[in-house]
């Protein structure tokens, strides 16, 4: 845990932590303040945000002269960007890089790419991204993702290499892009070899130091082993001398004990023996007590039921006395209540007499006015058949008028064609 802290928080010899410094936040998107939490030499490895307290590998501040910030993409269609046999003229050879994802560019910075040749920064796109116009085509590649300023400033490409890949890319004669591969493909070679030997030397040194650190470790470990068997030889020894204490304790606690037990059973039995005594005199005295008031509980009881009985008598005499007198005044209410009935039934009687009386100078009544109403209908019927036989009348002779009229027309007619 010790060495986890040290290589992440400034822990060891070569590390070292605290001030502030300005650099780029991932999660603000912007330059802000930052506090070093480790740093190796004079490289600036870790950071923590003082805005977001987000703690990130450190990067450089994008709002500095070397750095260009990014175009807004509104912005981006009206820029003119220089064709590539342009910017291979105007754009300064000095700055050239090879290209790696760690390696921070800016614009219009030549970049030497191993698969797409030659090119130049035309646009800071932001997210670390960059727009690189090589000669066949243009591509967005990511860029800024070193960890130290050596990663980030990359590894720089010499202006009379830069001149040389610019006239291959320009189009020069077959034998002189030949000529030109073959040096390359040897210096290349020569480089890997160099490399090589560099890299097999390194490990050969690495070698012989892991080998004399593992035997500096080996008889490190050997004298920690001895020291610690010592120590649990002694630490041995001294957990048996204290074993052997503590059972010595223990015996004499266990001897102890059995003594305070016995005199606690000895002391219980007594106590026992004493209580078992008292409670027997209690439970006669209780007997006793509970005669007493059993005795006087029959008494009060004889006495209650003497008073209950006597109570009951005087209470039955009165009652008897309640329902003799209810009996009579029953009787005297029966008898209101049959001179009561007897009088609404002489009344009734003579409330239905007088009701047939006048029902029956009713029906008289009615049977006076129908007779004068069939009168009255028989007059009616005589006046009306006397009307209709007047009419009858009237219409005959009205009839046999007409018929002589019209005889006496037709005899003048006849005349009067005669003559």
């Amino acid at each position: 845990m010790d060495q986890i802290f040290e290589s992440h928080f400034g822990g060891g010899s070569n590390n070292s932590s605290g001030g502030e410094t300005l650099g780029y936040c991932n999660k603000c998107k912007a330059d802000t303040q930052h506090v070093i939490l480790e740093r190796y030499g004079e490289d600036i490895r870790r950071v923590q945000c003082a805005v977001c307290s987000d703690v990130h590998p450190y990067k450089k501040p994008r709002g500095t002269e070397e750095d260009t910030e990014p175009i807004a993409v509104s912005r981006r269609k009206s820029i003119k960007k220089l064709d590539w046999r342009s910017a291979m003229t105007s754009c300064s050879h000095d700055g050239a890089v090879e290209y790696s994802t760690n390696v921070s560019l800016v614009q219009e910075q030549l970049v030497v790419h191993t698969s797409f040749g030659i090119g130049y920064v035309s646009e800071v796109m932001g997210d670390n991204k960059v727009e690189i116009v090589f000669r066949n085509d243009t591509k967005r590649l990511v860029h800024d993702r070193g960890q130290t300023p050596q990663e980030s400033a990359g590894v720089a490409v010499p202006p009379e290499r830069v001149a040389e890949i610019i006239k291959i890319e320009m189009g020069p004669s077959p034998e002189e892009i030949a000529a030109a591969r073959e040096q390359k493909l040897r210096e290349e070679e020569e480089e890997r070899k160099r490399q090589a030997e560099e890299r097999r030397l390194e490990r050969e040194r690495k070698r012989r130091e892991e080998e004399e650190r593992r035997e500096e470790d080996r008889r490190r470990r050997e004298a920690e082993r001895e020291e610690k068997r010592r120590l649990r030889e002694e630490e041995r020894k001294r957990k048996e001398e204290e074993r052997a204490r503590i059972r010595k304790e223990k015996e004499e606690a266990r001897i102890e004990a059995r003594r305070i037990r016995e005199q606690e059973a000895q002391r219980r039995r007594e106590e026992r023996v004493e209580e078992a005594e008292r409670r027997r005199k209690e439970r006669e005295e209780e007997k006793v007590r509970r005669q007493r008031e059993r005795e006087n509980e029959k008494v009060r009881r004889d006495k209650e039921r003497e008073r209950d009985k006597a109570r009951r008598d005087k209470e039955r005499d009165k009652e008897r006395a309640r329902k003799e007198r209810e009996r009579d005044k029953a009787r005297r209410d029966k008898e209101r209540d049959k001179a009561r009935r007897d009088k609404e039934r002489d009344k009734v009687r003579r409330d239905k007499e007088r009701d047939k009386e006048r029902a029956q100078k009713e029906r008289e009544r009615e049977k006076a006015k129908r007779e004068k109403e069939r009168e009255k209908a028989k007059r009616e019927k005589a006046r009306e058949k006397s009307k209709r036989d007047k009419e009858r009348l009237k219409a005959q002779r009205d009839k046999e008028r007409s018929k002589k009229k019209t005889s006496s027309k037709a005899k003048k007619k006849t005349s009067s064609k005669a003559k």
